[in-house]
C-alpha cells in the first residue's frame, strides 16, 4: 500500500514539475518544438536522481549488493561541491536556454564558463559510473544526454552573441565599452574560455570555507569503491538471501518440479532446479547491464518475496507457486537467449560455487 501511495504522489509531483515548467516556457516564449526536449531532460534527470538513491552506501560500510543497496558513485563528503556545481550548470544552462545572448557581458560570459565547467564534470561522472565493477549505462546516459544539450545551447548561444550584443547599449560608459569589446561572439568565446579556471579556483575558496577541499571534485571521485577511478577497498559483502519463490517452487513434487542437484546458496543447501537456475542467470544479466535497475528489482522483490514465500509451506502450495513463475520462467530464458552469447553456460553454472 505504502508503494502505491509513494509511486502515485511520486507521478502527481513529476507532472506537477512538468507542468510549471511547461508554464515558464510559455512565459518566455520559448517555441513550441523545445517542449518535448525540456520535458525529456526533466523525466531524465528525475529518474537519474532516483537510480542514483540506490546507490548510497560509504566504501567502509559492508553490503548485500543484491538487496538493493550499492556504493556511492561520489564520495558522500564531497556531495556539497558536486551539489553547488549541479546547481550553477543548471541554472546557467536554463538561463541560457530561454534567454539565449540577451544578457549583459559579464553573465553572459560567466554562464557560459558555468556550462564549460558542468561539461567537464559531466564527463567526469559518466566515465565514472559507465566502467568499474558497477558500470552502469543508464546512469551515465544523463551526463551525456546533459552535456549533449549543453554543447547546443552553447552553440546557438554564440550564434546569436553578435547580433544581441552590437545593438545594446548602456548607460554606464564602461559597461558600454566592454559591450563592444565583447560584441564577437569569438571574443566572447575567447573570454569564457580565458575565465574558467579562475571562475573554477573562485568556487572551490568559497567550498573550502564551508569545509570542502581544494580537491574535492578529484576526492569524490577517487575516495569510492567498485567505480571506475575508485581508490578504496570495501569490506566483504553481506551473505546474499536469494530467490525466495523459486527455491521455495523447487521444493515441491519432484515429477513437475524437476530437481536438478544441491546447490548451496550462503553456506547453506537448496535444491536447484532449472528454474531457479534461469532465474538466478536472469538477475545476474540484469545486474551486468544496469546495476541501479538490478537494485531497484531487488530491493521490491525482498521486500515483498521474503514474506509471501514465508506463506508456501506445502507441497501444493510449492506446485502452485511453480506453474505460476512458468510464464516468468519464459520471459527470462527469452532475455537470456537475446543478449547472452552463451545462455546456457550461463544457466548451467548457476550455484555451482560454493556461495550464490
Amino acid at each position: 500500500m505504502f508503494s502505491f501511495v509513494f509511486i502515485f504522489v511520486s507521478l502527481i509531483a513529476i507532472l506537477a514539475i512538468l507542468f510549471f515548467i511547461g508554464i515558464y516556457l510559455h512565459k518566455q516564449n520559448v517555441p513550441l518544438w523545445q517542449y518535448p526536449i525540456a520535458f525529456i531532460y526533466v523525466i531524465w534527470i528525475l529518474l537519474f536522481l532516483f537510480l542514483s538513491s540506490f546507490f548510497g552506501a560509504e566504501y567502509t560500510a559492508a553490503i548485500d549488493p543484491a538487496d538493493g543497496e550499492g556504493y556511492t558513485f561520489i564520495s558522500v563528503k564531497y556531495w556539497p561541491t558536486f551539489l553547488t556545481y549541479f546547481l550553477l550548470y543548471h541554472i546557467a544552462l536554463g538561463t541560457l536556454w530561454v534567454r539565449r545572448a540577451k544578457l549583459p557581458p559579464l553573465p553572459l560570459v560567466l554562464c557560459l564558463c558555468l556550462l564549460y565547467i558542468g561539461i567537464a564534470v559531466n564527463i567526469g561522472i559518466a566515465s565514472q559510473v559507465s566502467s568499474g565493477e558497477n558500470g552502469d549505462f543508464i546512469l551515465a546516459s544523463f551526463p551525456i544526454f546533459s552535456s549533449f544539450i549543453a554543447i547546443l545551447v552553447i552553440g546557438r548561444t554564440l550564434m546569436a552573441v553578435r547580433e544581441e550584443l552590437s545593438s545594446k547599449t548602456f548607460r554606464i560608459r564602461w559597461l558600454n565599452r566592454l559591450n563592444t569589446l565583447l560584441s564577437s561572439r569569438f571574443t566572447v568565446l575567447t573570454w569564457s574560455v580565458i575565465l574558467i579556471f579562475p571562475i573554477f579556483a573562485f568556487i572551490t575558496l568559497l567550498l573550502m570555507l564551508f569545509g570542502q577541499d581544494y580537491d574535492s571534485v578529484a576526492k569524490g571521485f577517487t575516495e569510492t569503491t567498485t567505480w571506475a577511478f575508485s581508490q578504496k577497498e570495501h569490506p566483504p559483502y553481506l551473505e546474499h538471501t536469494g530467490h525466495y519463490l523459486c527455491t521455495v517452487a523447487a521444493c515441491g513434487s519432484p515429477r513437475l518440479v524437476k530437481p536438478l542437484r544441491w546447490g548451496k546458496r550462503g553456506g547453506r543447501p537448496i535444491i536447484v532446479n532449472r528454474q531457479l537456475q534461469i532465474a538466478n542467470a536472469f538477475e545476474e544479466l540484469v545486474a551486468d547491464f544496469s546495476p541501479a535497475l538490478h537494485r531497484f528489482l531487488r530491493t521490491n522483490y525482498d521486500k515483498y518475496g521474503y514474506d509471501l514465500s514465508q506463506k508456501i509451506n506445502t507441497p501444493f502450495a510449492s506446485n502452485l507457486t511453480y506453474l505460476l513463475m512458468k510464464p516468468l520462467e519464459w520471459f527470462f530464458l527469452l532475455c537470456l537467449y537475446t543478449f547472452c552469447l552463451h545462455p546456457e553456460k550461463k544457466i548451467e553454472k548457476q550455484y555451482r560455487g560454493s556461495e550464490q
